[in-house]
């Protein structure tokens, strides 16, 4: 499973904020060595032919059920983040060019050393219980996410927020360090803004009623079986010929755990859409759209990664030994193909190769006696055995997975239990500290600031940590700094050289795929994805698998 950054596809996703949603991962792949050929990702959808049509109702299937819909508080995987940008609206969005836009917000303007940042909001917008979108709710919004324990983490750099009190429509945020990329964190779960009557009210309904200002309004929510939501019949967005958005009347979001149930429910009509990123159900899914059967559509941004997430602070993995060894001992090749993923999607760093950010820091694995070597000599040292507890979600692909990890380890001497936790027990149990090794996805974004709190080491220590490597490094920390505080890219890109040198050398994660995220639909939906901004342009369809579905419309 894996975090999403709170301030989303930066974020995004966390991302940003980066929020805090974890999730375990659906990884796949042949060996990186291969020479496989490359796997197609052209969209197969069928074009708009005439004007779009209001009314009908989409069926969504989503992989995971989430603890509640506050964007303050609440921990957002990608099923918390689909259903919140149904009922909620993000200060910033991310364009076809992965530049940050505004979005609520009107326009950003920082001071010169990025201290302090002025948000404009655009004005005539309201929540759907009446309550006027201006600075008083807005830095509200922000100071409830700066009081929480969990997302605070997301915002701990900031040291007021407060309103112009020479404009009602301006928020000033003031940081206490340079922090040149903060619009791109407003993209993410910290930057959707909840009505001052959702957060004035009491638990449970802070989390389980939500309030926005977004496309679509709560009719319904039964916790693992579906969620609700109908038109909302103000909403102040509308497209380029002036019509009222969203298209659609109502909205059904249901948990599909299973990634083949999902498309199987697509297929049969139970399900309108589905997302997934499990290879198995991503192939059927091109199989079925190839025939006409289907339509697909795939995500080409900055992807989460799948990986392994280690637990630098309980033994045996505060030994950098045994972190290490872990990663020689994997042979990526057979744990990857496990889930179909194809051979260019192995990862070895958390940024694509074609990324403006990625560094080849050779890191470890695929090398059996270098990996027992290690583990030999720690068994040495402490007279026992080395025993790692080896953490999932419960499905079948994942299951899968953790056996083969399970015997590789065991070649080299190590010894595997493996458990599985349903998704939002493992997200606590992880940034908890309780999970050792965790089959885990994370650390997407267009802006790797976005995962700022999930590096740095501020973050890493206490009875909750969003770091939940709970690695603590000066090294780290300096370069993640450095990046935040200068908008230069080449600046930026030697600060990330950095972070994945010392990453490499400390082995807080193990690199397993990037991830792949597709969105499946039957022959009647329309225009798949988001493809305006308020101000004018396009904005970038998805963001891991997210997209607003507030110009989705259904043809007869």
């Amino acid at each position: 499973m894996v975090p999403r950054n709170f301030g989303r596809r930066m974020v995004p996703t966390l991302a940003v904020l980066a929020a805090l949603a974890v999730g375990a991962s659906a990884c796949g792949s042949s060996s990186s060595g291969s020479s496989e050929k490359a796997v197609s990702t052209t969209d197969v959808t069928i074009a708009s032919s005439g004007s779009p049509r209001s009314g009908g109702s989409v069926t969504f299937g989503l992989e995971a059920e989430t603890d509640g819909f506050n964007p303050t508080s609440n921990r957002w995987a990608a099923s918390g983040y689909m259903i919140g940008s149904a009922v909620f609206d993000p200060l910033s969005a991310v364009d076809a060019d992965g530049k940050i836009q505004p979005y609520l917000a009107q326009s950003y303007i920082p001071s010169a050393d990025f201290r302090t940042w002025r948000i404009v909001m655009r004005p005539g917008i309201t929540f759907t219980n009446g309550e006027a979108l201006d600075g008083a709710a807005v830095a509200k919004d922000l100071n409830a996410v700066r009081a929480d324990a969990l997302t605070g983490a997301a915002v701990a750099n900031l040291t007021s927020v407060t309103v112009d009190p020479a404009d009602p429509m301006t928020v000033v945020v003031v940081a206490a360090d340079p922090w040149a990329s903060f619009p791109a964190t407003m993209a993410g779960q910290i930057g959707f803004i909840a009505a001052p009557g959702q957060l004035d009210a009491g638990k449970p309904a802070s989390s389980t009623q939500p309030i926005g200002t977004g496309p679509f309004m709560q009719k319904e929510w039964i916790p693992d079986k579906q969620w609700n939501g109908t038109r909302n019949p103000n909403y102040w967005r509308t497209d380029a010929d002036g019509g009222k958005l969203p298209y659609l009347d109502s909205v059904e979001f249901r948990p599909v755990v299973d990634p083949s149930t999902r498309v199987s429910a697509l297929l049969s009509g139970d399900l309108t859409m589905m997302v997934t990123s499990d290879w198995t159900s991503i192939n059927r899914l091109r199989s079925e759209s190839g025939a006409g059967r289907a339509q697909i559509a795939y995500d080409r941004g900055e992807s989460e990664e799948a990986l392994l997430l280690l637990n630098t602070e309980k033994a045996p993995l505060n030994d950098v030994r045994v972190r290490r060894a872990l990663a020689l001992c994997i042979d990526v090749g057979p744990i990857l193909a496990a889930s179909e993923t194809p051979s260019e999607y192995v990862a070895d760093s958390q940024f694509p190769k074609g990324s403006t950010y990625y560094t080849d820091t050779k890191f470890p694995r695929n090398d059996v006696p270098a990996g027992t070597a290690l583990i030999d000599q720690v068994k040495a040292e402490t007279g026992g055995n080395v025993t790692v507890t080896l953490t999932t979600n419960p499905v079948p692909t994942y299951l899968a997975i953790t056996s083969l990890l399970a015997e590789q380890w065991g070649r080299c001497g190590v010894t595997v239990e493996q458990q599985s936790v349903e998704q939002s027990k493992f997200v606590l149990d992880a940034v908890t500290g309780k999970l050792q090794v965790a089959l885990w996805r994370q650390f997407g974004g267009d802006d790797p600031d976005g995962n700022y709190v999930w590096w740095t080491g501020r973050n890493a220590s206490g009875p909750l940590a969003l770091n939940a490597a709970r690695l603590k490094d000066p090294q780290i920390d300096a370069a993640l700094d450095r990046a935040r505080a200068n908008p230069d890219v080449a600046v930026r890109k030697d600060a990330y050289a950095e972070l994945q040198r010392r990453q490499t050398e400390l082995v807080p994660y193990i690199w397993l795929s990037h991830t792949q995220w597709a969105i499946g639909a039957n022959t009647k939906v329309r225009n798949i994805g988001n493809v305006s901004l308020p101000g004018g342009g396009v904005a970038r369809p998805f963001a891991g698998g997210v997209f607003r579905l507030t110009e989705v419309w259904l043809d007869n």
